[in-house]
């Protein structure tokens, strides 16, 4: 092996620099009147942070999982069960922001709401 290192890391070099005594004074003065500053502003209690619900996300990330090319001709039949009480078997086409096109094993394509999608079996168990 001899002077080879055994763990590679991808990353910048790191460098320690030591800092003086005399610095250190005028660099808890910025950090004082910076504080100062933020204090002084005032929230805006108008704007509402989007959330978006974690049983959505949840779909989402299996859909987009279900969405790429090798899951679509492995993970076969797959059924989808809509609010509506319709069940689609196929394949997930595309995902969008709030809506998936399923495409059915026939090319019928159904553009439907994620928020729609009540379940997605596969072989007949939940996935």
């Amino acid at each position: 092996m001899g002077n080879r290192p055994l763990l590679f890391i991808k990353a910048p070099p790191a460098f320690f620099i030591d800092i003086n005594s005399d610095s250190t004074p005028v660099l808890v003065d910025v950090i004082e009147e910076e504080t100062e500053q933020v204090e002084s502003i005032e929230p805006v209690e108008s704007l509402e942070p989007v959330t978006e619900d974690a049983e959505v996300r949840r779909k989402k990330e299996r859909l987009k999982f279900l969405s790429a090319p090798f899951q679509q001709k492995a993970y076969q039949p797959l059924q989808f069960s809509l609010s509506d009480g319709r069940i689609i078997e196929g394949i997930v086409d595309r995902v969008m922001q709030d809506e998936v096109i399923l495409k059915s094993y026939t090319g019928v394509v159904y553009p439907t709401k994620i928020n729609e999608l009540v379940e997605i079996k596969w072989r007949g168990k939940v996935f």
